[in-house]
């Protein structure tokens, strides 16, 4: 789809998307204004770790230190620190209180962060400071149990080789000369053994004294004042944003699964066939039958008699067919009022309520329902010597061109028109318009003299008539309301009249919508002068009285 295909969904939609907006942006505000409110508690803690005397020590030491921080961090909110705080706090389990606080190193730092998330400010503070303070109760406990152990494994050491010390020196006091020697350099060995234990003893006991307070609380959680969530203006924005995208989506699958046209543009794409005019919605004050020179129809139905003419130019079109694709989507106006334009040029035009279904033209012109009409034509065709002796009935066909159809053609009251009406609806309409005498009545008609002929068929959808009649005629033009015809009922029709081989010349949108100023007349009126448009001109006169509301079939 191109840009302007989904601008063009955009601005048929917009109300959608304006609603989905509206109720998602609001949905959020008014639940975030009814949710719980959660405040933020945090305690700041430093790992204090004593750097060496040496670059090579102090690069070691601040790698230790980054890790030891991430070890203690993770360590303090681990389950036995979670376990022994819960134990003071009645119905606060250990599983909700892990949901609760989180743990967070700060970047290239010694310090890292315990937080709580809590309903209760004054309750998340208070747990927040208690899991430090156990943390670091829990940390010394182990790091003093773990010195005095060694501590221990040291001094026994060290007692153990001060014994042999002794032992050493006893033994050499009592033996001669080469075994004395023999004992003064165990004696030195068991010396250094001792004096290295010692060293070391008193190495453990001064890191000892420097590590008393590796972990220290730097910042104690305070009482939040304000919650961190809801962040009502965070929720609401991003329920607008969802609410956008949310309507977007929907419009575009809207836009897949509509079967309604829209536009013109739509339908020329769906149809390929031009549109040859397009018929403006009446206005209450207006007429559907033969519109003022100085109305937008008027000019439409001036279109329409054009671009007729211009798809004749290789091959005239002298039948003219007029159908729908649906009942009521006004093509019995559409072909009177072409037929009323088509004489108004001043060609000779006849008119044939060619709908054996339900026709609708003699109310039009005022013609009475019992008046001879088309079924009385055909089957005249069909007989031989029918209008001179009616009762009379022979097995041989006469000549069709001898057969004369002025009783079955009635005046119109406009010039240059005749009309004739559909006659006695027969049971078998298809069968009446696909029979010989059918074809006799063309034959006919050819030589009656008129120069346009235009049938008004019955619908497409579901019946055959219009089928049979399209495929007789010269050209055939479908007369679509984008109001009441669905995508899938087009297509039908397409495919319908294309396997009939019918020449169809275009489609005549009728009751097009109204879009601000753009109609013909508004043009048409701007370039035409207010003299030039006054009614009551012979041309605009209107010669068509109706006793009974125009049909919009």
């Amino acid at each position: 789809m191109t840009f302007e295909q989904y601008w063009m969904i955009l601005v048929r939609r917009w109300p959608l998307v304006l609603l989905c907006l509206a109720l998602m942006g609001a949905g959020s505000l008014v639940a975030s204004l009814f949710m719980t409110p959660v405040y933020s508690s945090s305690v700041l803690v430093q790992v204090a770790i004593h750097s060496g005397t040496d670059n090579q020590s102090d690069i070691n030491d601040l790698l230790a230190s980054n890790q030891l921080v991430q070890t203690e961090s993770q360590l303090a909110v681990s389950n036995p620190i979670v376990q022994e705080v819960v134990s003071h706090h009645a119905g606060l389990t250990a599983a909700q209180l892990s949901k609760m606080v989180s743990s967070s190193v700060k970047l290239n730092t010694q310090l890292f962060e315990l937080t709580v998330m809590d309903t209760d400010a004054h309750r998340g503070a208070n747990l927040a400071n208690e899991l430090a303070q156990t943390f670091i109760r829990q940390q010394e406990r182990a790091r003093q149990q773990e010195n005095q152990a060694s501590q221990q494994q040291l001094q026994q050491e060290i007692t153990a080789t001060l014994r042999q010390i002794t032992l050493v020196k006893r033994q050499g006091a009592s033996t001669n000369s080469l075994q004395a020697a023999s004992s003064a350099e165990q004696l030195t060995t068991l010396e250094q053994h001792y004096n290295q234990w010692q060293s070391a003893l008193a190495q453990l006991e001064l890191s000892e004294a420097q590590r008393s307070n590796f972990l220290l609380i730097v910042q104690p959680a305070q009482v939040a004042t304000e919650p961190v969530q809801p962040d009502i203006m965070l929720n609401t924005a991003a329920g607008l944003l969802l609410g956008l995208l949310c309507g977007f989506g929907l419009i575009l699958f809207l836009s897949q699964v509509d079967q309604r046209v829209y536009s013109c543009e739509e339908l020329q794409q769906l149809w390929s066939w031009p549109v040859l005019a397009l018929i403006w919605p009446a206005r209450p004050h207006q007429s559907l039958l033969q519109p003022a020179a100085n109305e937008a129809n008027g000019e439409a139905y001036r279109i329409l008699r054009s671009s007729i003419g211009f798809a004749g130019v290789d091959k005239p079109l002298r039948h003219l067919m007029v159908t729908s694709v649906l009942p009521r989507e006004g093509k019995s106006t559409v072909a009177a009022n072409l037929a009323i334009f088509m004489a108004m040029a001043g060609k000779s035009t006849l008119l044939i309520d060619a709908d054996l279904l339900c026709p609708t033209l003699h109310e039009m012109f005022d013609l009475p329902p019992d008046k001879p009409g088309l079924s009385n034509a055909i089957l005249a065709c069909g007989m031989p010597d029918f209008q001179a002796q009616p009762q009379r009935v022979y097995h041989t066909v006469v000549d069709a061109r001898s057969i004369s159809l002025d009783p079955y053609i009635h005046p119109s009251g406009i010039p240059n028109l005749r009309v004739m009406s559909s006659g006695p609806l027969p049971p078998n309409p298809a069968e009446l318009l696909e029979s010989r005498a059918m074809q006799r009545f063309f034959q006919t008609l050819d030589s009656h003299g008129a120069d346009v002929i235009i049938f008004d068929s019955s619908p497409l959808s579901g019946l055959s008539e219009s089928i049979v009649l399209s495929a007789k005629v010269d050209g055939t033009i479908v007369v679509t309301d984008l109001k009441l015809a669905h995508k899938a009922q087009l297509r039908e029709a397409r495919s319908r009249l294309l396997q009939a081989g019918s020449r169809v010349v275009g489609c005549v949108i009728n009751k097009y919508p109204r879009r601000g100023s753009y109609l013909p007349y508004s043009l048409y009126a701007r370039y035409r002068s207010s003299e030039q448009l006054r009614p009551g001109k012979p041309m605009d006169a209107r010669v068509v009285r109706q006793r009974h509301p125009v049909s919009t079939r």
